[in-house]
């Protein structure tokens, strides 16, 4: 529910609309804009340290092809040309097998152990200032230790460990080399024990372990870590600086690419790999051409005696016939089967080979048995064609395609055996190198720019999920009068912003003085205050009040606009008393009060102040007024009403103080003594204000709320939850009190109502604005 005031205000309800919904985003980012780019320039600057600190890595690349392997292992091809082995030929390149071979160990391996990649040396460094004390320096002139931590490298060592063979206990662990003087140096296990010592270029053994330290370059005390890599870990870790990939889908043409902290080792090892990768793909070929010529030389025999068999057969069945050649239709016959005889005959035999190389049922035979399979439906179907040829005509064409048969593979099989003695020492595979690596003159890591870019991009982030996360953590606590009238239903008259003068006045020295009090009592800090334009040492300390000190304040023009609704509500009740409460101590409620009280005062009205916490009231100190004589005397009968109405120094404004805190201040007001008090009040007086304690910590509140017409309750962003909140304004209902509604005390001045409070102050006008989160 709203009140009219908030329809005109920064505060009016517009309902869930996108639009109001963006505004209050905008509105959590600017008044966090400090944090934002406190966070932003945080992460940022780590960023930038990154960048700039983090060890360069290099990229080298190089660039295989690979092609369609032969399909045809025997050489063979159909009298129409075609391969007799077509249908073995694969549909896509082989990219995916390729690329696995490069990745295997038995390609890394080698390249692992040429280059020394299965043994870690490394100079230990200081955390950050090792690493800039490092880009400050040169090659082989070590840097002197920082703050004389000579254990660590800081920058300038060299370290070239040439062999390191250690035990099983030891492998994969890492160990301490640390440097000595005359260039030597000594090796430590991890638990801390001395394994050996040695000096430079001399191989030296000691404790199962061996070692030879090629080049070392350091300060006498400076330490490294080293270790021997098993040939698993070895090639986990080199495989994570690798990368394999074929170009474009089907390409065939494979990028090999290698990072290393070196770019000399970036080239030569990415060479090295791809090297390696062609020398056993051709050696594998070469072991398949071999292996073929060998089954081809143990096949000849065989094929040779199929030859003379089916030359005798031929021969003897023409003789019996008495028919040299065959008829129109029987070489039609022929010429037909001749082709798919001559394939099933090669498959069978590639099969065979293959069976020797293959499990059953792997891909390779079962395409195998897939052509023959087919090259079997098709002769049967060809065959059917002729089945009213002659039987003597269809003999003579069998024996005579089975002859021709068996003369074109064996003559085939005995010039592949020659062609491949004399061509298996230049077998070059179906691979090839396109591109060598090149030398990485430019790190490929960290990418400094996008590492920034990130850096900043991140901090937007972080800084817009810590608002989120800080705003998900108020939700629960009343900060805002928004959140007040959405959450809780509770109509507010306006809020009043935080007062730094009234922050001045509460600490002056004038505070408490009572009326009359002489001038030479005054201390330095009230002349002080009275120089800067706020009270007077002459004056009653009713001047302190910020209503009378500064009324062109923001605080107070708020309060002008509260006021005006304010009365209006409080003509509308059943009698014209005002409860000022609040759900939690420290919130205002005396501050407000008093004000109001000043302020309707001044407006003419015939206004009375009482202090009704008769436990630790302050009204009378803001008036600078006793506290001998108020409110529990009266309760008492220990004074008459006329007795404890003070004059406030204000025209038209009576104060009764709370008095002497009495034994049960709970008891006393829940008599039928106070309702008569206000009935006798009210019609004296336009209208009364009675100030009261925290609800939830005393019931004084409920009580006097329930003799009030009208009960005001003071919020203090952030400084009760919105169950405090409602746990108060629900006892308050209980007791039979009416709650007008709320007002939100000293809220916070942020960044996004700047435009606001300019814009009314230039006016004379109350600036309102969102609390802070």
């Amino acid at each position: 529910m709203n009140t009219p005031i908030l329809e005109y205000g920064p505060y009016a309800t517009s309902g869930n609309t996108v639009a109001s919904r963006t505004v209050n985003v905008w509105r959590l980012i600017i008044d966090n804009m400090w944090a934002v780019i406190l966070i932003v320039i945080a992460v940022t600057a780590l960023a930038t340290s990154y960048a700039f600190l983090a060890t360069p890595t290099f990229t080298a690349d190089a660039v295989v092809r690979v092609e369609f392997p032969n399909p045809n292992t025997f050489g063979l091809n159909s009298r129409s040309g075609r391969s007799v082995s077509e249908e073995v030929i694969p549909k896509t390149l082989p990219s995916d097998a390729e690329i696995q071979m490069i990745q295997s160990r038995t390609v890394l391996l080698p390249v692992i152990k040429k280059y020394k990649q299965d043994i870690l040396a490394t100079p230990d460094q200081f955390p950050v200032l090792g690493r800039i004390s490092e880009l400050l320096s040169d090659p082989g002139q070590p840097m002197p230790a920082l703050l004389g931590m000579r254990s660590f490298a800081w920058g300038g060592e060299e370290l070239n460990v040439d062999t390191l063979d250690v035990p099983s206990r030891f492998i994969n662990k890492e160990m301490t080399l640390r440097a000595l003087a005359n260039n030597r140096y000594e090796l430590i296990d991890p638990n801390g024990n001395k394994v050996l010592e040695g000096a430079v270029g001399t191989p030296v053994a000691g404790n199962g372990v061996t070692m030879l330290v090629r080049q070392l370059v350091a300060r006498p005390g400076t330490e490294f870590t080293v270790a021997r890599f098993s040939e698993f870990a070895a090639v986990q870790r080199f495989s994570g600086k690798l990368k394999v990939a074929e170009s474009t889908k089907e390409s065939g043409v494979v990028q090999i690419s290698y990072e290393n902290k070196s770019p000399e080792l970036a080239q030569a090892i990415t060479n090295s790999i791809a090297q390696t990768y062609i020398a056993s793909h051709v050696d594998q070929k070469r072991q398949d051409a071999g292996l073929t010529r060998d089954f081809i030389e143990s096949e000849l025999p065989r094929l040779k005696d199929e030859l003379k068999r089916a030359d005798t057969e031929l021969s003897d069945y023409r003789t019996q016939a008495n028919s040299m050649a065959p008829s129109a239709e029987a070489s039609s016959y022929l010429k037909g089967t001749l082709d798919i005889e001559t394939q099933i005959a090669t498959l069978r035999m590639q099969r065979t080979q293959t069976a020797s190389r293959f499990a059953p049922g792997t891909r390779e035979l079962q395409t195998i048995d897939q052509q023959l399979a087919t090259l079997e439906q098709q002769r049967k179907q060809y065959d059917s064609r002729f089945n009213q040829l002659p039987e003597s005509d269809r003999k003579t064409a069998d024996l005579t395609r089975n002859a021709k048969v068996a003369e074109d593979i064996y003559v085939a099989m005995l010039d592949k055996s020659r062609e491949l003695q004399v061509t298996r020492a230049g077998t070059i595979g179906n691979v090839h190198l396109v591109d060598t690596a090149l030398y990485p003159t430019e790190p490929s890591k960290p990418k400094r720019l996008l590492v920034i870019a990130g850096g900043i991009v991140g901090g937007l982030i972080i800084s817009g999920l810590y608002i989120f996360l800080r705003q998900r953590k108020s939700v629960s606590i009343v900060h805002s009068p928004d959140a007040a009238e959405r959450h809780l239903q509770l109509p507010v008259f306006g809020a009043v912003a935080f007062s730094d003068q009234q922050l001045r006045l509460d600490e002056s020295p004038l505070r408490g003085r009572l009326p009359g009090m002489p001038y030479e009592h005054a201390s330095d800090a009230a002349k002080e205050l009275a120089e800067a334009g706020i009270g007077d040492p002459h004056a009653d300390p009713a001047t302190l009040l910020l209503a009378t000190t500064s009324q062109s304040e923001e605080a107070i023009e708020a309060l002008r606009a509260i006021r005006t609704s304010l009365m209006r509500d409080v003509n509308g009740a059943r009698n014209n008393v005002l409860a000022v409460a609040g759900a939690t101590p420290g919130i205002g409620k005396t501050f407000i009060a008093s004000n109001l009280a000043v302020l309707h005062a001044q407006a003419g009205n015939r206004v009375l102040l009482i202090d009704g916490d008769l436990r630790r009231g302050q009204v009378a100190s803001q008036f600078g007024l006793a506290h001998t004589a108020g409110l529990a005397e009266v309760l008492t009968h220990r004074r008459e009403l006329e007795e404890v109405v003070q004059a406030s120094g204000v025209p038209g404004l009576s104060v009764i103080s709370n008095g002497v805190p009495p034994a049960n201040p709970s008891k006393l007001l829940s008599t039928t003594r106070l309702r008569s008090l206000l009935e006798q009040l009210m019609p004296q007086y336009d209208l009364v204000i009675i100030d009261t304690p925290a609800v939830l910590a005393v019931s004084d509140a409920v009580m006097v709320g329930a003799a009030a017409g009208s009960t005001l309750v003071v919020v203090r962003p952030s400084a009760q939850s919105e169950a405090e909140l409602g746990e108060a304004i629900k006892r308050l209902d209980l007791a039979g009190a009416r709650v007008a509604g709320a007002i939100f005390n000293a809220m916070p001045k942020r960044r996004s109502d700047k435009r606001i409070r300019a814009y009314s102050s230039s006016y004379g006008a109350p600036s309102y604005g969102p609390s802070q989160p």
